[in-house]
């Protein structure tokens, strides 16, 4: 318990210190870093044999984060990376692979690998979306909503996490879901809801009252929105439970002693920052 605690702590301290230096290339870093790890942990996981298949996606899941970190960059030089293009033959190049080594290597190791270095790397990189989400929405959002969105889809996420545990230890009786999670608790959910909202209720009034110098977001809004993200948080939580019992596995990894590795660590947010980067994507284009 002691270990847990405090890498716990030291893991928030740092997760507080990227936050920071959001606005340099640190981000973009340690988000290539661990969608790379990630990538690493879900096809170790589920017992991926084919060392180039998992050489080449390892390295493709981080370079996600590094591309939209740098894109506009490589633009205004005149480069330009047609993604489109580069996904598929990406996707092509993995069952050429998987065609080389096809008495080792399934259809679903393949499927698992672009799940793991496509589809995660691109929720890691939410949160570079996140910060320059005043240079493409300004007429919405100021400088200062690209942290609050990552705090607020952080908050969703963990705080949920955190809520349902010690409501779940405390008042819980009647179990969720027992043949996936049997410790999660109905009792547990709810107070994760509710915990998630009115932290996040008093994140947004923080902010608005003190920090924005645009005000595009509505109380209502803050609730809804956090409320179903918290939601779907739990769902990522459930999702990343079933794959681990279908790999037959307590944890993806060890990075974090005592908390697993890092789609331990992140697999509800993962969910919860893709989720918020589509809402903001739908409010802005569609009803705006």
């Amino acid at each position: 318990m002691l270990k847990r605690i405090v890498v716990g702590v030291l893991a928030a301290l740092f997760a507080i210190l990227i936050i920071a230096f959001r606005s340099t290339p640190a981000l973009s870093i340690v988000l290539a870093f661990f969608a790379g790890v990630a990538a690493f942990e879900i096809e170790r996981c589920g017992k991926l044999q084919n060392k180039a298949i998992m050489g080449v996606s390892v390295a493709f899941a981080a370079l996600v984060p590094l591309y939209y970190e740098y894109a506009a960059e490589l633009q205004s030089i005149g480069v330009h990376i047609p993604v489109s293009v580069v996904a598929t033959v990406y996707i092509l190049l993995l069952f050429i692979l998987m065609l080389t080594d096809y008495e080792h290597t399934k259809f679903e190791d393949v499927a698992t690998v672009i799940l793991a270095s496509v589809l995660m790397p691109w929720a890691f990189s939410t949160l570079i979306f996140f910060n320059d989400i005043d240079a493409r929405f300004p007429e919405a959002y100021d400088g200062h909503y690209g942290l609050f969105f990552i705090l607020f889809g952080l908050f969703c996420a963990w705080l949920t996490d955190s809520f349902a545990y010690f409501s779940g230890r405390f008042l819980g009786k009647h179990k969720l879901c027992p043949k996936i999670s049997p410790k999660k608790t109905v009792e547990g959910a709810v107070g994760g809801v509710l915990g998630c909202v009115l932290s996040c209720v008093i994140l947004f009034a923080i902010f608005d009252n003190r920090i924005f110098t645009i005000h595009s977001m509505r109380y209502l809004e803050v609730i809804l929105l956090s409320a179903g993200l918290s939601v779907i948080g739990m769902c990522g939580d459930l999702s990343a439970s079933v794959m681990k019992r279908n790999f037959g596995v307590k944890d993806f990894g060890n990075l974090f002693p005592g908390h697993g590795g890092v789609m331990d660590r992140f697999d509800s947010a993962l969910f919860v920052l893709a989720a918020l980067y589509a809402s903001i994507l739908v409010t802005r284009t569609v009803f705006a």
